[in-house]
């Protein structure tokens, strides 16, 4: 039998391997990107989110107080939702009686009118009716954004037995 022996260490004038780093060096490294990163992706989608929520478009709703006297509702909101096929109405009730009667006309919606262009929608999909509301809370309607009426950025009119409420900004 032969025995085949394996050199210790590099062939003679060979270039020394250069040195490995000490272990767990890498990992720490790596870990420490990774966490940055996460981090980072985290702020990111934090302040998002934060945006998402704000309804503040950088100005306020306007306030009718003859429609608020006679509805019994102060509109909150106005927004473009459903990737553009819907509209919500939000409304802070400030008189029950007066909001439940508003609530219960389902056969003359509010009509929201674009103010930028020829559009307009009174197709409510979702109207609240038949509960007890409380003062002091918010509701909604929902309505179909027909043809595109309302586009976000935009200012909307809302009308309602004769009275009108303009330069709602649309969400």
């Amino acid at each position: 039998m032969s025995t085949t022996t394996i050199p210790a260490g590099p062939p003679a004038g060979a270039p020394a391997p250069a040195p490995r780093p000490e272990r767990g060096t890498w990992s720490r490294t790596a870990l420490a990107v990774v966490a940055v990163l996460v981090v980072a992706v985290l702020g990111l989608l934090g302040a998002r989110a934060l945006r998402a929520g704000d309804d503040d478009p950088g100005r306020p709703v306007p306030q009718s107080a003859e429609m608020e006297t006679a509805l019994g509702v102060r509109i909150s909101r106005v927004a473009v939702v459903g990737d553009g096929g819907l509209v919500t109405v939000s409304y802070v009730v400030l008189d029950v009686d007066k909001a439940s009667r508003f609530q219960a006309d389902t056969k003359h919606p509010p009509v929201l009118r674009s103010e930028a262009r020829d559009g307009s929608t009174n197709r409510v999909s979702v109207m609240r009716q038949g509960h007890i509301n409380r003062a002091g809370a918010t509701y909604y309607f929902v309505y179909q954004n027909t043809g595109g009426a309302l586009r976000a950025g935009e200012d909307a009119t809302i009308e309602y037995a004769g009275l009108r409420l303009e330069h709602v900004p649309v969400l």
